[in-house]
Formats: structure tokens, sequence, C-alpha cells
């Protein structure tokens, strides 16, 4: 997938080399072309993903929430997670939850963020403003600003990885889990729960979840990309 990627690439930046004045945008369709790569890369075997937490359980609200990427580290997934502006300037991450495909008895935890109170991990946690759903697994931020929270925390970076150094925690456990679902059918592999929101009126916190792209959708987004990039970049004789 990788190779063809590239192989696709190189023939439509000739095109834009060949054809200057009559034919691509180089500028435009490259950027078109990073955007469809980036959703590709689980496709090609990449050892990371990244997706959005775009949804909010509760009312259904959809924006772009805070952005996730996991990525394998040594013998375990690394986990980095940053709020975006629609909860609000004094949002502050509280827990985050998802799945494995295989769950392991017995994991840790670590972090090298500056924290007052140190992250904890849960299994079969009760989820916070969850509206029905159920997750594996669940990492305790701290509770607020307060002896035992963090402050107002916007973004946390945490390792998970099996005790048994004989075993490893690679990308496929996370992206080969069940889907969790809320009662009213919201999909998500992974969700979080934030105080201090200003999303709603007369709510001060919100839970969020999101999936990850599947390649199929990744492929097609990126071939409509370059379809539109090949629209607008086309030039007059």
């Amino acid at each position: 997938m990788r190779m063809q990627l590239w192989n696709g690439m190189r023939s439509l930046e000739s095109r834009s080399e060949g054809g200057r004045g009559r034919g691509w945008d180089r500028g435009a369709l490259s950027r078109s072309l990073a955007a469809g790569a980036a959703l590709l890369l689980v496709a090609g075997g990449a050892d990371a993903v990244s997706f959005t937490l775009d949804v909010e359980f509760d009312d259904g609200l959809t924006g772009a929430f805070a952005d996730v990427e996991v990525e394998e580290q040594g013998s375990g997934l690394l986990f980095e997670i940053e709020l975006r502006d629609p909860l609000g300037p004094d949002a502050d991450m509280h827990r985050f939850y998802f799945n494995l495909e295989s769950p392991v008895s017995e994991l840790r935890l670590s972090s090298d963020d500056d924290v007052t109170t140190a992250y904890v991990l849960s299994v079969s946690p009760p989820v916070a403003g969850g509206a029905g759903s159920d997750f594996g697994y669940g990492v305790s931020f701290g509770n607020g600003a307060g002896r035992k929270g963090n402050g107002v925390l916007q973004t946390a970076t945490f390792l998970i990885e099996p005790i048994d150094s004989a075993l490893t925690l690679d990308l496929d456990a996370f992206l080969d889990a069940d889907v969790s679902s809320t009662s009213r059918g919201v999909l998500a592999v992974a969700a979080l729960h934030v105080q201090g929101t200003s999303l709603v009126r007369g709510a001060d916190s919100e839970t969020v979840g999101g999936t990850v792209p599947e390649p199929s959708t990744g492929l097609l987004l990126m071939t409509g990309l370059m379809v539109a990039a090949a629209g607008r970049g086309r030039t007059s004789p």
C-alpha cells in the first residue's frame, strides 16, 4: 500500500511538472495528497494511528473535541491526548477510556508528564457520563485542581505495557478491539471525560468519543481530495 501510494504521488507530480500552465497545480495537489495519506497510515501497516474524539455522548453534538495518537513504543502502546478549543478554555481531562482486543490481566502505566497526581490505570471502570457505554480500561488523570488533581490538564501522554517482559502490546491490540456503544448507538473506540467544559449551557462536564477511520474510508477520501484538487488546480491553456 505504501509503495502504491508513493508511486501514485510521483506519477501525479510528474504530470504537474510537465504540464505547467495547462495541467495540475502541484501545491494544491500535494496538500490534498498529504491529507489523504495521513488517513492511510493504518492501511500501510504503520505503527501509529491518529484520530479525533468528535462526538459528545449525551446530546450527540459533533466537533473536533480532542486529538488522540496511539503509537507502538517498546513492548507497549504510547497514548498522546490533547484537548481542542470547543470544550472551552477551562476544560480539564478527568478520565480516558479504551479497549484492547485481548485483555491483558496485568498492565502497568508510566508517564513522563510533570504532574502532581500520578495517572492511574483501572480495569472495567465505570464510565463517567458514558450514556450506557462500557470500556475495558480507564486512565484517571486526577480530579480538578485540588490535592487529588492536576489543575487544568489539557494534554497527557502515557505508556501502557504488560508487566510480563515476555509479552508485547502492539497497535493491532487497540485497532482490533471491540467498539463500544452508548445507549443511543454512538460508537467509540475510545472516550474522554472532561470537566470544566462550556460546550453546553448548564453543563460543566462532557464525555466525548470517536472511532478510527477504516483504511477504505481513508482511500476514498484521498481519491476525492485528489479529484477536487485537480478541478481547482487546472489552469487555462
